[in-house]
């Protein structure tokens, strides 16, 4: 296991925080809160396409828009020689280079090390584009079906459509991998059979994904030919008439990777994992997202007509030409900064859930603290432990059990089990559904609380590193705790309004106030270390006193990891 990023999980931690009625639900929402922060979208600062995670609530922190992204990368392209050699030299001895899932399990998959397409894997297991198996293996020789590669290309090449879609009569539309098809087919990258057949489940072989990438990223030859292809393969005879000139193509754009030998494409056999990998890596490369290899990397002289990264003086009119382009401010080389590693975020929301949530492999854990509980003098606070199933693109399930009370009446001697399920659309619109408290054990003094949300992060500016960068807007509602107090002491079952807005004052900053439906909590999300996943919570809950004895202060601690 290898810790990654942030799991916020402070606000599930602070949640339980407020004993009193409601309380104990209140706890496993924190928990929810908690992982929100647990997987979010990329943080794109502007250099070379170095994407970095921090928490879910950072799905929040995603820079938006893909063309700017694309802008930075190409801009970071023509730096001058000493940047790009020090991205190089970084990129091979942190991480294996950028990524959104930062170094997420070149550690724990066991036979990945040592194996020939190391250096592809690794890069794209960190970016989430590939992943490994549960069992701790990625399974580098197993063969790949065209529905699979349709994901990779999904995650890796979120580019513009360029024609509508087509119903395929063998894709039902609840089929798990219809959505990645379908931006496949819409985006240029793959085709169908006659009479609209797709056979996702056929092992693709290795001349149809060069003619995929090459034709997804609308690529051309002006040297190499059909012809020339005797000069490269010693099979080359092999390769289908429909497919030669995409080869010549993928040949002058240096996207071929051919092992054990350069020389033998085997066009008509079956992709493995491993294979993928080094093509789709030479792809992003080509595509200016991910930087090309260097000569210290063995694993080059597979590569088809491959050269050292160039050290290109900026073309000034070309750079001119994509800022106008995407509208954007003029950018100076000195300004255009290197980051390794990912960035901790701090959290999106104090005491009330947020519709972003944890997927499979992610793990939290969040405690709480409240100096004085709600109609008391006594101190408390509370643990929470959770996990993701599924994947939020699709629908991910976060699951959460929870210990009230903990500090008087002993660790998970109350408590509680709570689950949320979540979808993450484009552009950090995420919606929920979840029950916090659906199953309790001892005595809890909450019963359970079903709610729904929706949630979308505003960039104010380009550089998430600047003051004032974004805000992140929760809206829900829900019934239990997140009744007015009214009701709650009327016992009337009702539902009610609750919501949170979270201001990014700096990096590492948070200002945060949440209604939780009863009453108002102001707090502040802090990410004290940059590349350690740990969030601190402070808030003071109760502020307008309508929901218990006056205000309190609570604090909670958030930690997250991904297996």
């Amino acid at each position: 296991m290898r810790i990654w990023k942030v799991a916020i999980c402070t606000s599930a931690a602070l949640v339980g925080c407020q004993l009193g009625h409601g309380a104990y639900a209140t706890l496993s929402k924190t928990a929810t809160s908690a992982t929100m922060n647990l997987k979010p979208p990329d943080e794109v600062l502007i250099s070379q396409s170095l994407v970095v995670r921090a928490s879910p609530a950072a799905e929040a922190q995603y820079l938006q828009g893909t063309e700017a992204r694309q802008l930075s990368d190409r801009l970071t392209e023509k730096l001058p020689n000493s940047i790009r050699v020090q991205q190089q030299e970084n990129t091979s001895t942190k991480e294996k280079l950028n990524g959104s899932r930062v170094a997420q399990q070149t550690t724990t998959l066991s036979d990945v090390q040592g194996n020939w397409a190391q250096s592809f894997i690794e890069p794209l297991i960190a970016r989430g584009i590939i992943r490994g198996f549960p069992d701790g293996t990625f399974r580098p020789d197993q063969p790949v079906t065209r529905a699979q590669f349709a994901t990779m290309l999904q995650k890796g090449f979120p580019k513009p459509t360029v024609r509508n879609a087509v119903q395929f009569v063998d894709i039902p539309s609840n089929y798990w991998a219809n959505d990645a098809i379908q931006a496949a087919y819409k985006t240029g990258f793959l085709e169908g059979y006659p009479n609209n057949i797709f056979n996702s489940e056929q092992n693709i072989p290795r001349v149809q994904i060069l003619v995929s990438l090459v034709s997804g990223l609308n690529l051309s030859t002006n040297t190499t030919t059909p012809k020339d292809l005797n000069t490269y393969f010693q099979d080359a005879s092999l390769i289908p008439d429909y497919a030669r000139e995409q080869v010549a193509a993928a040949i002058q754009n240096r996207l071929i990777v051919n092992h054990p030998d350069v020389q033998v494409l085997n066009p008509n056999q079956v992709a493995t994992r491993a294979d993928v990998a080094a093509l789709i890596y030479q792809a992003l490369v080509k595509d200016g997202t991910l930087p090309a290899l260097t000569t210290s990397e063995t694993v080059t002289q597979y590569v088809v007509e491959y050269k050292p990264p160039q050290n290109n003086p900026p073309e000034t009119a070309q750079i001119e030409d994509l800022r106008q382009r995407f509208r954007l401010p003029p950018i100076s080389s000195n300004k255009l900064r290197l980051i390794t590693g990912f960035i901790n975020v701090p959290g999106l929301s104090v005491s009330t859930p947020t519709a972003y949530g944890a997927e499979f492999g992610d793990v939290f854990v969040g405690a709480s603290y409240q100096a004085r509980t709600r109609f008391t003098n006594t101190d408390d606070g509370g643990i929470v432990l959770g996990f993701g199933l599924g994947e939020r693109q699709i629908v991910g399930l976060e699951a959460a059990v929870s210990s009230f009370s903990t500090f008087r009446e002993g660790f998970f001697t109350n408590g509680g089990v709570s689950f949320k399920l979540h979808h993450l659309f484009p552009n950090n619109l995420a919606i929920a559904v979840g029950v916090e408290n659906a199953a309790t054990f001892g005595s809890p003094d909450g019963g359970s609380s079903v709610y729904g949300v929706v949630s979308k992060v505003f960039q104010l500016k380009n550089d998430t590193t600047e003051p004032f960068s974004t805000v992140t807007v929760s809206l829900g509602l829900g019934g239990g705790r997140f009744r007015s107090e009214y009701d709650v002491q009327k016992g009337i079952d009702s539902v009610n309004v609750f919501g949170s807005v979270a201001l990014r004052l700096a990096e590492p900053i948070s200002l945060i106030a949440d209604w939780t439906g009863q009453d108002l909590t102001i707090g502040t999300s802090i990410a004290p270390f940059r590349n350690i996943p740990f969030v601190i919570t402070p808030a003071v809950a109760d502020i307008t006193g309508n929901a218990g004895d006056g205000a309190r202060f609570i604090l909670g601690f958030g930690f997250g990891y991904l297996f």
